[in-house]
This record gives C-alpha cells, structure tokens and sequence, in this order.
C-alpha cells in the first residue's frame, strides 16, 4: 500500500532530521564555536551517508524510507559515493571514478537549481510571489 511508503518516508526524514538537530546541540555542548555548528553537523552527515552507502547499510535505509532517506546531506553524499564506488567495482581508476562523482554531484546541484529557478518564475507569473 502507498500509505507505508509514505510513512516509511516521514519516519525516516523526520529521524534524520532529528539525527541532526541532536548532533548540533552535542557541538554546541562540545564548545565548537556557532559559526561552524552547522558545517561540523553537515560534514557528520555527508560522512555518515557515505559511510553507510559502502558498507550497504544506506541502501536498506532508502529501501524503507524511499525519499525520506534523500532529503539531506547524507542522501547526496550517499548518491555521489555509490557512484564513486560502482565505477571503482567497474574497474575504473581512481581519477575516473572521482571524476563520475563529481559530474554526478554538479548534475544533482545544477536540475536542483533550474528547478527552483522555474518555481520561481512560475510563481512570480502567477503573482504568487
């Protein structure tokens, strides 16, 4: 039924999310100064992400929680490192295979980017916005 997936989903981006709330308020405990709370808790969870991608254990996430497990940092990172692993398992070098990475990274980044664009302009056309 959909209506699983669709809590798979909220159950798993709202745990991650709360993941990060708790791992910001640790640094914050943890003396690291405010202006990099918030890229210390980022660099956790792309670390985290890429981490579990290769052991296996993000794809057993993103098989429950669908969309809900691509909502952060984790879930890009976690995408940019299966790519990087795959092409390695593939054969290819090093080089190559951080080279797939980073063209699958700015790919990701760039439609993320002209699809805000185009939400934008539609809104604004509509005088929504």
């Amino acid at each position: 039924m959909k209506i699983n997936r669709y809590a798979g989903a909220f159950l798993t981006g709202g745990g991650i999310c709360l993941l990060c709330h708790f791992a910001t308020m640790a640094y914050r405990m943890a003396g690291v100064p405010e202006l990099f709370v918030v890229s210390v808790t980022v660099f956790t969870l792309a670390t985290v992400g890429s981490v579990t991608t290769i052991t296996g254990h993000y794809q057993k996430l993103t098989d429950f929680g669908g969309m809900g497990a691509m909502i952060t940092m984790g879930g890009f990172s976690s995408a940019i490192t299966d790519v990087i692993h795959g092409a390695r398992k593939e054969g290819a070098g090093a080089g190559q295979a951080l080279w797939r990475g980073v063209k699958d990274g700015l790919l990701i980044l760039f439609a993320g980017y002209l699809a805000a664009a185009a939400s934008v302009l539609v809104l604004y056309a509509a005088g929504l916005f």
